[in-house]
């Protein structure tokens, strides 16, 4: 009947990654592309130029034709897994690779001045969406097609945002800079490495905090909520760090007063064996 249907239809709907409580729109976007990672993978190991040729394919076919998973109980997707895929692949592609294939192109001084002005240029429409006296300083026609900032789609703008700043951080940063090991990263270092509890204890902290600036809306209750935020964020994966080191200590080791197995005396077989005699 109908009492038994809709229990069913809302797992059918959970297992399809449908269901999306609020805030974690990233879940499942993050759980469907590793679903999918292994095959992928695979290709991008023997022909990553044009496994990634691939992904970009599909990232401007979905823009273009308005693919998206449907979502439940309405709606769409939040993240578009079909756009949102090519940052992922970039990714992969970039380390197994990519980063070295493209050398030439991360080390070239037009590459630096085009990106540093097109940052510049980025932030400037940035805070122009903050700040209605600012966008009165831009052409319409350039605010319009910057603002608003498709996030669910992924735009041309954020993907080309991404891929400067890896280029750049890859052109003066080196892997072995001691830079890296400052302790100063070390809750960012945490954080990532814990970052499934320190996703599902920002996205409670994130409802107190809502309610907090609810409550008083202050630039001073706006600082505290968010550096307070990440403190928080910070000790849970330190907590964590912590607990784990614990679960992998050895055992105590036994105590050299303790009497030896074999001293116990006479084994079972032993006592058969002189009974039989």
């Amino acid at each position: 009947g109908g009492g038994v249907d809709n229990p069913i239809r809302t797992l059918t709907r959970g297992l399809l990654r449908r269901f999306k409580p609020f805030n974690l729109d990233v879940l499942p976007l993050y759980i469907i592309l590793m679903g999918f990672f292994p095959p992928v993978l695979w290709l991008m190991l023997r022909k990553p130029d044009l496994t990634m040729l691939a992904s970009l394919c599909l990232y401007f076919a979905a823009r273009h034709y308005g693919w998206n998973l449907r979502g439940y109980p309405a709606g769409e997707w939040y993240f578009n897994p079909f756009t949102w895929q090519l940052l992922f692949m970039f990714g992969a592609w970039f380390a197994l690779g990519g980063a070295m294939d493209s050398i030439k192109v991360i080390r070239s001084p037009w590459l630096l001045w085009i990106g540093i002005a097109y940052l510049l240029f980025a932030m400037v429409l940035t805070l122009a969406g903050s700040f209605p006296q600012l966008a009165a300083l831009i052409p319409e026609d350039i605010f319009n097609a910057f603002n608003p900032n498709d996030t669910t789609n992924l735009t041309p703008s954020r993907l080309t945002h991404f891929v400067i700043i890896a280029f750049l951080v890859t052109r003066f940063v080196p892997r072995n800079w001691k830079g890296l090991e400052w302790a100063g990263f070390r809750p960012a270092i945490l954080c990532g490495q814990h970052s499934l509890e320190v996703f599902c204890s920002g996205v409670f902290l994130a409802f107190v905090a809502h309610f907090m600036l609810l409550m008083n809306g202050s630039l001073y209750m706006q600082f505290l909520v968010s550096f307070g935020g990440i403190a928080l964020l910070c000790g849970i994966a330190y907590v964590k760090n912590w607990s784990a080191k614990l679960d992998k200590k050895p055992s105590h080791p036994i105590e050299a007063s303790a009497t030896p197995l074999q001293n116990v005396g006479p084994s079972i077989l032993t006592r058969a064996g002189k009974l039989s005699s």
